[in-house]
C-alpha cells in the first residue's frame, strides 16, 4: 500500500488477498509525475474482475497528459469488453497505445462500477476497483 503500490513492478494475480492490488470503493484517479517531460507511447492499467467478492472492472477508464501538473489534456476514454455479470476471476490491462505525446504527468481516472447489480448477493452495496501496475512506456 502507499503512494506507490500501482507503481512498485509488482504484479497481482487472481487472488486479490495477496496484498498486490489497491482497492477503492469509489472513482480511482491517480497523478504520475515522470519527473521530466518525455515521449509517452504507451500506457496501462491493470484491472481485476471478481464479482463473488464485490470487484468489477470500472465502467472506464480516462487517460490525461500535461507538461506543466496543470494543464492536462481532454481525457481519452477507453472501455473493456468483459461482462459484468462474467463470475470468472480474471484480470485485464486498460490502456491507450500508439501515442506520441510528450508529458510529464499522466493522469489516470478509472470510473467505479457503482452499486451491485439487483441479481447480485451484495445487491444495492457499492462496488469496488482492483487496480494494480500503471505502466507508461
Amino acid at each position: 500500500s502507499g503512494d506507490m503500490a500501482l507503481i512498485d513492478g509488482q504484479r497481482g494475480g487472481v487472488n486479490f488477498r495477496t496484498g498486490k492490488w489497491q482497492g477503492y470503493q469509489h472513482d480511482l484517479e491517480v497523478r504520475v509525475d515522470l519527473g521530466k517531460s518525455m515521449p509517452i507511447h504507451n500506457v496501462k492499467v491493470g484491472f481485476l474482475q471478481d464479482i463473488g467478492s464485490w470487484i468489477w472492472m470500472p465502467q472506464r477508464v480516462e487517460f490525461s497528459f500535461s507538461s506543466d501538473g496543470k494543464n492536462f489534456s481532454a481525457p481519452q476514454m477507453v472501455k473493456h469488453s468483459i461482462a459484468p455479470e462474467d463470475d470468472h476471476a480474471q484480470i485485464t490491462q486498460i490502456g491507450l497505445s500508439g501515442l506520441t505525446k510528450p508529458a510529464r504527468y499522466v493522469r489516470v481516472k478509472a470510473i467505479n462500477f457503482g452499486k451491485c447489480p439487483p441479481w447480485h448477493l451484495g445487491a444495492g452495496g457499492d462496488a469496488w476497483i482492483f487496480a494494480d501496475e500503471i505502466t507508461i512506456e
